[in-house]
């Protein structure tokens, strides 16, 4: 199930103060906390590979199940959220995040970081990022898309600092002190999540069916699902060998961990140049082949050629940071253009399953490779053709937006939305009144991440 609020008006005095502000802090030490941690994931498996003596392919699998557990737990539990408020769930991912830190000092085996590291951790982790949202969302009606903005800054602060933060700590206190610590800090999630406590003019609570076939009746979702398999994969590949890759081309352990940093410095000036822009920014036609299909191609055919050199890496680092930062807005926003938030909502199992299978396979199927090739460059060959054809998917999509007519039908519903809405493409496609009675009501659908 999955949560729909119903607005309510609220009287100034309410809307106003600083007290929900706190409540974003929070939200932004969530994301912060939880997204750099994970994707660090590259500089882990080159310690644990170098710790455990074992191979690509299977040091692989502790990342993947990591963001496997993670992606689809933040679905799977969001019954804890309806029943018990996004205060609860984030203090319980919290919780379960630092214990599964904290096991990982006296693991002896591999499996057992499987366990502790992936598996425990990775519940943790999807406890605690969506209701951090969807806290935010309860409280803003006003002003909501800047509160978000700066919730998701969050995330690529956090890709920034991590890999920086976790390299010292490896220098000073070796890998299980590391763990150790980052359980300490993973701990600070049931602080951000004491914040988030129930307020008298909380919206009231709806559910609806997480798994709807409403959604899954329509091509242009199918082609929505394809394309955050394939960008899932890609990225994984990216993040989990970036590292690793670097290493092998004779750079430093210390220099290629701001590798990483670099990745997550330029996603973020990518969101904030776009989200600057506007919202329509990255719905444009030229920008969104230019950026999604022609930063592609550049970034599929020119790694082995970039990784010769330290300056090369960091050039490689910029152009995909950028590109991500780009395309994960770009997809949101065309999918809300496309087929509707209330859909996008109404199939989230599917796409949040998507995404976790693309994060399982992605890891151990490029460490299969590599060790048939003994080279990175085929792996990332691999993971920038799915990149490429996601990008080439949703492009697909929009410019068959830009030339599908609308039909009378929904005449009504496009006086009531402002100049730069337009009514969802699968609405225009599906004639049924129950479908534009869900769109025409006053109706907020929880944040939906398809792929960060």
């Amino acid at each position: 199930m999955i949560v729909v609020t119903v607005k309510q008006k609220l009287t100034m005095q309410e809307e106003e103060g600083c007290e929900r502000w706190l409540v974003v802090i929070a939200a932004f030490f969530t994301q912060f906390i939880i997204c750099g941690v994970t994707y660090s994931l590259g500089i882990f498996h080159v310690v644990f590979k170098d710790v455990f003596y074992e191979s690509h392919f299977d040091t692989s699998w502790i990342g993947s199940i990591l963001l496997y557990i993670t992606a689809l737990s933040s679905v799977m539990f969001r019954f804890v959220t309806s029943y018990w408020g996004s205060r609860v769930s984030v203090m319980l991912g919290g919780f379960l995040a630092a214990a599964g830190l904290a096991l990982c000092v006296v693991v002896q085996e591999l499996y057992q970081l499987y366990l502790a590291f992936g598996l425990l951790t990775g519940v943790g982790f999807g406890l605690a990022c969506s209701p951090s949202i969807v806290a935010v969302e309860r409280i803003f009606i006003h002003g909501r898309y800047q509160a978000l903005s700066v919730v998701v800054a969050g995330i690529g602060a956090g890709i920034i600092t991590f890999p920086i933060l976790i390299r010292y700590l490896l220098d000073y206190f070796a890998w299980r002190g590391t763990m150790l610590i980052l359980s300490g800090i993973a701990l600070n999630l049931c602080v951000c999540g004491a914040t988030m406590r129930p307020r008298p003019h909380d919206k009231e609570l709806r559910l609806l069916p997480l798994l709807s076939c409403h959604p899954m009746r329509h091509p242009l979702f199918h082609g929505m699902c394809i394309a955050n398999l394939f960008w899932s994969f890609g990225s994984t590949v990216i993040y989990m060998y970036l590292p690793a890759y670097a290493l092998s081309q004779g750079t430093s352990f210390e220099t290629t961990t701001l590798l990483v940093s670099c990745v997550g410095m330029a996603s973020f000036i990518s969101r904030l140049i776009f989200a600057f822009m506007g919202h329509n920014s990255t719905l444009d036609e030229v920008t969104s082949v230019l950026c999604s299909v022609g930063l592609g191609v550049v970034i599929t055919g020119i790694c082995p050629l970039l990784f010769e050199h330290y300056p090369g890496q960091i050039g490689y680092t910029l152009l995909f940071g950028f590109y991500s930062g780009f395309w994960t807005t770009f997809l949101s926003q065309v999918s809300r253009e496309l087929i509707g938030p209330e859909y996008i909502a109404l199939g989230n199992g599917y796409l949040s399953f998507m995404v976790a299978l693309g994060s399982l396979t992605a890891g151990p199927a490029a460490g299969l490779l590599i060790q048939e090739e003994n080279e990175f460059e085929h792996a990332f060959y691999l993971a920038g053709a799915c990149l490429l054809w996601s990008s080439i998917i949703m492009v697909m999509f929009k410019l068959k937006r830009c030339v599908a007519p609308s039909r009378d039908d929904y005449d009504k519903l496009k006086e009531k939305m402002t100049d730069v809405q337009k009514v969802p493409l699968m609405l225009e496609d599906i004639n049924s009144k129950e479908k534009v009675q869900m769109l025409a009501d006053e109706i907020v659908v929880d944040t939906v991440i398809t792929s960060v």
